[in-house]
């Protein structure tokens, strides 16, 4: 039988009461998480219809590019409800960084002036992203379904899976950004070079046959891009594909690796944020 050293006691101790102490603050993080959201584009007419109409403006343009000009529906047959499930699985990621990033920036003064768990941040941030991207799957199927006849199926039993991983995954790269928002001021400059990037490596508006076709290194290296697994696991849930239990797997130990990586240190480093600001 293990036993458990003071050292580690210690540790556990201090972990039960962050959680808790995180606990307590829940409604002061939904309520900033709603506040956000509402504020974001109360000025518009549209409102919180944006979440939605953003990515689908960006999906347009990279079918009109991508899918007529350079004919890359030919690889693909459901090709637009290929690329909306792309395009919107990345948008929830790409505005996690940048929520996270800010989550930190623009509360400068709470983290002076009030003592609380400073995880309540980007995980707001990751909540009001989170409702956005709900908004815009509710979305998916009043196109995907008279466009490529995609119609929701018994796949849906693994949505919840994928959007519990997806969020555990995108909270740790929120809180990685947080973390670094302020000895790096400059980060909100750096992540849409890295998004963008990021995108065009992942399988959003180019098929698997693309690199299937090649195979060797490249298809080995592509499989370990984290969107790679996430993106094979919402279209077994969103297009009723075939659940590859590798690329779950892939997505399992990325959800795991940065999201947990990711909050044990934005924990351990928080401590000396408001010093800094």
């Amino acid at each position: 039988m293990s036993t458990v050293t003071a050292g580690e006691a210690a540790r556990l101790s201090g972990w039960r009461t962050y959680l808790r102490n995180l606990w307590r603050w829940r409604e002061f993080g939904w309520f900033l998480a709603m506040g956000n959201l509402m504020a974001r584009n109360a000025s518009t007419s549209l409102g919180l219809f944006w979440w939605v109409i953003n990515p689908l403006i960006m999906a347009g343009i990279y079918f009109l590019v991508f899918g007529v000009i350079f004919d890359g529906r030919s690889g693909e047959e459901h090709f637009i409800a290929w690329l909306l499930s792309g395009v919107f699985v990345f948008n929830y990621t790409a505005t996690a960084m940048t929520s996270g990033a800010n989550s930190i920036l623009a509360n400068g003064r709470l983290l002076v002036n009030i003592r609380f768990p400073r995880l309540v941040l980007p995980l707001s941030a990751v909540v009001e992203t989170g409702i956005g991207f709900v908004l815009s799957i509710a979305v998916y199927y009043v196109i995907a379904w008279p466009a490529n006849g995609v119609a929701p199926g018994p796949g849906l039993v693994w949505l919840p899976a994928a959007f519990a991983l997806h969020t555990l995954f995108n909270l740790g790269l929120a809180a990685w950004t947080a973390r670094l928002a302020i000895p790096f001021r400059d980060i909100n400059n750096l992540i849409p070079h890295i998004t963008r990037l990021w995108f065009y490596l992942s399988p959003i508006i180019w098929p698997l046959s693309l690199i299937e076709s090649r195979g060797g290194w490249m298809e080995q290296i592509a499989s370990l891009n984290p969107m790679f697994g996430m993106l094979s696991f919402y279209r077994t849930a969103l297009m009723g594909r075939p659940l590859d239990t590798g690329a779950f797997l892939l997505t399992l130990a990325w959800a795991l690796l940065i999201g947990l990586g990711g909050i044990l240190s934005f924990v351990r480093h928080e401590g000396n944020m408001a010093r800094h600001l």
